[in-house]
């Protein structure tokens, strides 16, 4: 049944009448006639008894207006949905967040286009703040939430900062750290550090070496693969370690006491980075906010 011999058994079942049907679609009497028994012998079965002064459905013809209204009902829907695609405000949006995200102005502008979209799915992946990269760049995802500055390599993708937050220590709450508000700098040389890879955001790692250890290289006795597996090895013992700041009070690990740096405090940017040759119409909107949230908070 295509969409125009549904659209003339409609016409049929609302007009009751093939001379008023045939005038509703604008085509001659015979030619709807016509498509009716087309219609019928594609389907097999019969869908009107002509015999009598006035036609009437058969028991099937009421089947298949039901199903006619439904197929146009659908049709109508896909042509809405893929015009406001088009503009945007329908459709995909893929983010990718890094593991050591945790909220703040990203997830209140994620919030914020899923209010003003709410025909767009938003759909989440999660990695390392270099497999994010990576996904935006082989255009596996839209948007991806990292940890700045990019690898050299990915330096030419835009990035919207959004969000600062201080690098904590993390440290044992049984370590003579462990009662102490604040750290000085000098206070990390030569302790154990448990640390993640470079390889999982190399900026990043990089940014938190310079602040925190500016004279020299901490002295690295564990690599674990993300925040929590770090903060759980604090609370084992093994060593102190750098953390975001909200990610740390979201993971919450028992056993670990969290300091400050006195003074300047080291600080980690969340920004977000796309391509701009991606021809998602869902992403302009997105980036427009992102634009918005940045001025707002560097005012």
């Amino acid at each position: 049944m295509n969409l125009q011999r549904a659209r003339y058994l409609i016409a049929l079942s609302d007009h009751g009448s093939f001379t008023r049907a045939a005038a509703n679609v604008h085509v001659a009497q015979s030619a709807l006639s016509q498509q009716i028994k087309v219609l019928e012998r594609e389907l097999g079965v019969p869908l009107v008894d002509r015999r009598g002064p006035q036609f009437t459905f058969t028991e099937a013809g009421k089947v298949a207006v039901r199903e006619a209204r439904f197929l146009i009902g659908c049709a109508d829907r896909a042509v809405e949905r893929i015009r406001l695609a088009a503009r945007g405000v329908d459709g995909e949006l893929r983010i990718a967040y890094t593991r050591s995200w945790a909220g703040g102005a990203v997830a209140d502008l994620v919030s914020t286009y899923r209010r003003l979209y709410p025909g767009v799915e938003v759909v989440v992946h999660r990695g390392t703040s270099a497999q994010t990269v990576d996904l935006v760049r082989t255009g596996a995802v839209d948007i991806a939430v990292v940890r700045p500055p990019l690898d050299e390599d990915d330096r030419e993708l835009p990035l919207i900062v959004l969000d600062t937050e201080p690098i904590l220590v993390a440290v044992p709450v049984d370590h003579p750290f462990g009662g102490r508000a604040t750290l000085e700098l000098g206070d990390l040389v030569d302790v154990p550090v448990v640390f993640w890879p470079e390889a999982n955001a190399p900026g990043m790692y990089l940014r938190t070496l310079d602040q925190l250890w500016p004279n020299g290289a901490p002295s690295i006795v564990r690599f674990e693969a993300d925040d929590e597996q770090v903060l759980h090895a604090v609370s084992d013992g093994v060593g102190i370690a750098p953390i975001p700041q909200g990610r740390a009070r979201m993971l919450r690990i028992p056993g670990v006491h969290l300091c400050e740096i006195a003074g300047e405090q080291p600080t980690l940017d969340v920004a977000v980075t796309y391509r701009p040759d991606n021809p998602n119409p869902a992403l302009a909107p997105f980036v427009a906010l992102a634009e918005r949230e940045r001025s707002s908070t560097t005012v």
